[in-house]
């Protein structure tokens, strides 16, 4: 199996969510996303899971008025929740396996 990581540019994904460098920064600042690489603002690069979470903590913000610390909140059990969810599906599958021996 081969895994394929995507990559987008921070002028690409201000442009693609329509806010400015700035809003990056914050949601960097507080934890949200992280870069992957790019030694300045400019230069950042993020992956596409690192995209969809800046997406969504500005939907977040710009729907719900919520500051960015609680944002960040959210977007951890937001996080947490998915993670949790594919452990789930996975220990259904094994147990599905499991039963089709008995």
């Amino acid at each position: 199996m081969v895994n394929i990581t995507l990559y987008i540019a921070i002028d690409e994904l201000c442009a693609n969510a329509g806010i400015n460098q700035e809003v990056i920064l914050e949601v960097v600042e507080y934890g949200i996303a992280t870069p992957q690489s790019g030694e300045t603002l400019s230069e950042w690069i993020f992956d596409l899971e690192s995209a969809h979470w800046i997406k969504k903590a500005i939907q977040l913000n710009q729907q719900l008025l919520l500051d960015w610390v609680a944002i960040s909140l959210v977007i951890d059990l937001m996080k947490e929740k998915e993670k949790l969810k594919q452990e789930n599906n996975q220990l259904k599958s094994r147990l599905s396996r499991f039963s089709r021996l008995l």
